[in-house]
């Protein structure tokens, strides 16, 4: 016999039969009317070709098939209800789970230093693999799994209403220049902001960011000279020539530390970037992907 023969809501009413070896009190076990039991009685014995319980003086008796059966059947309504009632348990300590982060360069510097130090503390198991975000969104392996979540700038990034999105960050753009740069002081004007020739950091390749339509409502365009996919190379560049690099702050804190570059601070109303996490509401109720999230979302705001 084939499953797709049998009503499996019957197994519930076999089941029922079969702890109460009586018709009314198994009907009032799964809420039927008395009714309703007999007839699902008679659809197990027509499908099963078996008279399963037969009345005597002592009451309803099953028979041998019926007595075979049960356990089989209890098992497998067991295994439904744990699966339906109980969510995924995840265990960071003793997990060995690989995650994907699709992300941009800003992520690797700024957030996944922390995250692999508290992993090392709370998961030592488990694994962080890093895919660079490209100019669109991953939608495909999002959806299948094969990467976790994507984080970057909504500035660059075109998120299908679809996706499951949070703000984690607003971020502040400030300059660097290098520490001796003859013509720039603590703070830049827009005009000088118009006039200094820059390092345009293009993580996935666009060629306008926030900062050029902020200044297109202006009417202005400011110079670029070189774009670099890196912050560390855009750096290096701004650090032996007297070109500017905006970049968001806390990049910048991490690029200062040498004492080779300086931050500047941009005109007051300037914009600030985003930080989006993305994923696919397919995996929403995910243990171990709400526990990375909440973990990434602690640390962020640290």
């Amino acid at each position: 016999m084939k499953l797709h023969q049998v009503d499996l809501n019957l197994l519930l009413a076999f089941d029922a039969l079969m702890i109460e070896r009586n018709v009314t009190r198994a009907a009032a076990r799964i809420f039927l009317s008395q009714p309703a039991m007999s007839h699902a009685l008679n659809r197990l014995r027509q499908t099963l070709n078996d008279p399963l319980l037969v009345r005597t003086p002592q009451g309803m008796l099953p028979t041998a098939r019926a007595l075979s059966l049960h356990t089989s059947v209890q098992q497998a309504l067991k295994l439904i209800e744990q699966q339906l009632d109980a969510p995924e348990q995840f265990e960071a300590a003793t997990s060995s789970r690989k995650f994907v982060i699709s992300t941009t360069d800003y992520v690797e510097c700024v957030l996944i230093p922390p995250l692999i130090a508290k992993l090392k503390q709370l998961a030592p198991g488990v694994h962080i693999e890093i895919e660079i975000l490209r100019e669109t969104i991953p939608e495909t392996e999002l959806a299948n799994g094969d990467i976790d979540l994507v984080l970057g700038f909504d500035e660059y990034m075109q998120v299908p209403a679809y996706l499951a999105r949070e703000t984690w960050l607003t971020e502040p753009l400030v300059g660097l220049v290098r520490s001796q740069h003859p013509s720039i002081a603590e703070q830049i004007s827009l005009q000088q902001l118009v006039d200094t020739p820059q390092v345009f950091h293009s993580p996935l390749g666009t060629n306008e960011s926030i900062i050029d339509r902020y200044l297109k409502t202006r009417g202005l365009t400011r110079q670029i000279s070189v774009n670099s996919q890196s912050y560390m190379s855009a750096a290096a560049i701004v650090s032996q020539t007297d070109h500017l690099l905006v970049l968001p702050k806390r990049v910048a804190d991490m690029l200062t530390v040498s004492g080779q570059l300086r931050q500047v601070a941009l005109p007051e109303d300037m914009p600030s970037y985003h930080l989006n996490c993305v994923w696919h509401p397919v995996h929403q109720g995910l243990a171990s992907l709400n526990w990375l999230k909440g973990l990434m979302q602690g640390l962020v705001h640290q």
